[in-house]
């Protein structure tokens, strides 16, 4: 969702998260985070998004959009 808002392409978020491309597909193929995600890419991803000062997250469901 938030990636879409962001019109960032998954190549973008990859890179702005430093994280690798085929992380970035194989965790939005998914309907939920996998137990195996490891917590400090997850986190490289959410700091990706509220670097910009445009997404915040809060609780385990709430992601909004700020300003956007």
């Amino acid at each position: 969702m938030a990636r879409g808002v962001m019109c960032w392409s998954v190549q973008q978020l990859a890179e702005r998260a430093n994280v690798g491309l085929s992380t970035i597909k194989r965790l939005e193929a998914l309907d939920s985070v996998p137990v195996s995600a490891q917590v400090g890419t997850l986190q490289a991803i959410a700091k990706a998004f509220t670097d910009t000062g445009k997404v915040r997250f809060e609780g385990l469901d709430g992601v909004y959009i700020v300003g956007v």
